[in-house]
């Protein structure tokens, strides 16, 4: 049975006079007063990855956020980016695989989720 270790969590800054928003990573430590102060510093905290999600050709995951009710749909190569250990840990809990299908009549190549029980959800 898997139970979760630990938190995962995605921090995100926004800089003074600069609409962007950044993940700690992209900014650069500065010894002194720096030029920009960080204006807010937000933390979100998964609480689950719910489902797999093909949307648009494109891989998402259904995320549960601790604190907020609702979910919301976050994309597969961001989150694998931010928490790579939950993901490979709930692709391997749940036999969820990626692949590519292509129509035999159309010749349009689609992406499709295997979870071990369907073939498509």
């Amino acid at each position: 049975m898997y139970k979760q270790k630990k938190t995962y969590s995605v921090y995100e800054y926004k800089v003074e006079g600069l609409k962007d928003r950044f993940k700690e990573e992209e900014l650069l430590k500065v010894v002194g007063d720096p030029q920009n102060k960080i204006e807010k510093v937000q933390k979100f905290v998964i609480s689950k990855l719910v489902k797999p999600v093909i949307k648009d050709n494109t891989e998402y995951y259904e995320v549960q956020w601790k604190g907020y009710r609702e979910t919301t749909l976050e994309p597969r190569d961001a989150l694998l980016e931010d928490v790579p250990k939950m993901v490979t840990q709930f692709e391997k809990k749940n036999k969820i695989k990626f692949y590519k299908s292509k129509n035999k009549k159309t010749n349009k190549i689609t992406r499709r989720i295997c979870n071990g029980k369907n073939s498509d959800e």
